[in-house]
């Protein structure tokens, strides 16, 4: 029975110490494969390098755009100030050509020009709305009525039209400039801005003292060409006796002060430019 018993456990034994082998065998195996499952990786690895090797050539030709692109950005910026010199240049000439225009009528001028209704006396402007009756007395070139002055440092009245102050242009001829105060106090006259000019004209006579935007022998049929057809109620014709009619052209821009409007006024009296008025309305 005691011999049973050892040859048992003499079996059992062998047979752990063989279980124990194989199992041994197998973790070998498995070392033995893992290097391989390592490797694997390394492949991964090499072909991952790759493109890292081509970076550098991919980055070569950026690096040298810029330097291209650098003489070209230059170029225009040398040339700028050239081409600025002559901007420049071309407005200096430009401006000496309106000073020189601003001295006298121009030839082709719009006859009715609400952004500067102006006129000459003797060679001067003066603009409605600008200049002062001081500013022409003190011009010098101005044969205003010497009667007229007299009142030009009365007090005007605020939101007032003066009365007229004659200019002789002949002996028998003569226009009229108003002043406005468009103040809310009293002011003298003389510093008060022009705000009408009115000529009665004389076909047929000539004077070389006041000149406009527009000849003075100036025809309807020249009128409608430049300025076109008045607006709304701005044309009227009137007949009267033994052939007598007149022709009244009046363009307008509203006052964006006043109840009433600026305009220029052309009554012809039997196809002839009789009267003018121009009224600045601020």
């Amino acid at each position: 029975m005691k011999k049973l018993m050892i040859l048992v456990l003499a079996l059992l034994m062998t047979v752990a110490m063989t279980a124990c082998g194989s199992d041994n065998k197998d973790s070998k195996a498995d070392t033995t494969e893992a290097p391989a499952t390592t490797e694997a990786p390394k492949t991964s690895e090499a072909s991952t390098e790759a493109p890292a090797t081509e970076a550098p050539t991919t980055a070569e030709p950026t690096t040298e755009e810029p330097t291209t692109e650098e003489p070209t950005t230059e170029e225009p910026t040398t040339e700028a100030p050239a081409t600025e010199e002559a901007t420049t240049e071309e407005a200096a000439s430009e401006e000496a050509t309106t000073g020189e225009a601003a001295s006298e009528p121009a030839g082709d001028t719009a006859y009715v020009n609400f952004d500067k209704m102006h006129f000459w006396i003797n060679g001067v402007e003066f603009v409605l709305g600008e200049s002062t009756l001081q500013d022409m007395i003190d011009s010098g070139v101005v044969p205003f009525r010497a009667d007229d002055l007299e009142d030009a440092g009365n007090n005007l009245k605020k939101n007032t039209q003066s009365s007229g102050f004659r200019i002789d242009l002949d002996k028998y001829w003569s226009a009229q400039v108003y002043v406005l105060n468009d103040t809310d106090a009293g002011k003298p006259a003389n510093e008060c801005y022009i705000s009408e000019i009115y000529l009665p004209n004389h076909p047929g006579e000539t004077q070389d003292i006041l000149k406009f935007d527009f000849p003075l022998d100036l025809t309807m049929d020249q009128l409608k060409a430049n300025a076109g057809e008045p607006e709304g109620e701005g044309y009227k014709h009137y007949d009267g006796d033994n052939g007598f009619y007149t022709d009244t052209f009046k363009y307008t821009k509203e006052s964006t002060k006043y109840y009433g409007n600026s305009y220029f006024s052309f009554e012809f009296t039997k196809g002839e430019l009789s009267y003018v008025y121009i009224n600045y309305l601020p």
